[in-house]
């Protein structure tokens, strides 16, 4: 099968194979940026919880 391919057919081959690995780069970068502000708003809603908590307390004698 590939002792057929021409020289055409394997430029195609390797320009596919370039063109997934970028978009499967630039998907995994976007993930990740995604992940971490997921993580940072997370992060702020349980720090805002524990200040309202410790605020409920302060207040009740």
């Amino acid at each position: 099968m590939f002792g057929e391919w021409l020289a055409d057919n394997w430029l195609i081959l390797v320009v596919d194979i370039a063109a997934i690995v970028i978009v499967v780069m630039f998907l995994k970068s976007r993930i990740q940026l995604k992940l971490k502000e997921v993580e940072a708003r997370q992060a702020h809603e349980r720090l805002m919880r524990k200040e309202a908590r410790k605020n409920e307390t302060e207040e009740d004698p």
